[in-house]
């Protein structure tokens, strides 16, 4: 009978580290990924910060600019900048719950970026209203981040997005820097671009939407978790997108 107990308690114990050794040989699903994710972000309700950005657009001429941006959960978003180039919404302010919600989330394996292993997952919509309706992230295991997003073709254009981190608090990992590409994949320049850009084109140019460019964000003076006011979301004449 001792016998027996003995190898019942070894065979428990085998039962149970065999999870753990899957998920430390990166045998992880795509869910528990995103559920990493959120942790980072879970303890943020709101915040303010101020953007400085560089934007390098074909046929646009765009002076360096800064902005202030005004965040509140779930994704409210709001700049406060009269000639500021607003980026897709997709990517100035990532809440992985919100992704959650309204992706459905595919492992596609470990990539090397930039000498970094990374995951890579594909987010498809769960209804046909959402847009984009796919996109592709890259998630840093080391602290659980999307470092990396592209959507699939959407409104004649492609968007690449780099992102870089820092921990604040302790426990909240916000967005240091982004780096945004677009790229035209369409001849129809009728085609809407999502963005709210005022400033001066070519003058040898006629007046179409920008194909394609660069947007560079630096996101400095963060101030976390104040209680914002859902007033500062309230579109107003002349204000920046508000959500």
């Amino acid at each position: 009978m001792n016998r027996m107990k003995a190898l019942l308690t070894i065979g428990l114990l085998i039962a149970a580290l065999v999870p753990l050794q899957a998920q430390k040989s990166g045998d992880i699903s795509a869910p528990a990924i995103m559920q990493n994710v959120e942790k980072g972000f879970e303890a943020v309700k709101d915040f303010t910060v101020t953007l400085n950005a560089e934007v390098d657009m074909e046929r646009v001429r765009v002076p360096k600019m800064t902005a202030t941006l005004y965040y509140k959960k779930p994704d409210k978003v709001h700049v406060a900048s009269p000639n500021f180039a607003m980026l897709p919404r997709e990517g100035i302010v990532l809440n992985p719950a919100v992704l959650t919600q309204r992706y459905q989330a595919t492992l596609k394996g470990k990539e090397t970026v930039e000498g970094k292993e990374l995951y890579r997952i594909d987010l498809s919509a769960r209804e046909p209203r959402i847009r984009p309706a796919q996109l592709m992230i890259w998630v840093d295991p080391s602290n659980w981040t999307i470092t990396r997003m592209e959507s699939a073709p959407y409104q004649g254009r492609a968007l690449r997005l780099a992102m870089t981190y820092a921990l604040h608090q302790g426990t909240m990992w916000l967005p240091q820097t982004l780096s945004a590409s677009f790229e035209a994949i369409a001849r129809d320049t009728t085609v809407r671009l999502d963005l709210n850009l005022q400033a001066t084109p070519d003058p040898d140019e006629p007046r179409r939407p920008p194909r394609s460019g660069k947007i560079n964000v630096q996101y400095l003076d963060y101030k976390i978790n104040t209680g914002l006011s859902d007033e500062i979301f309230e579109k107003k004449e002349g204000a920046g997108r508000t959500k």
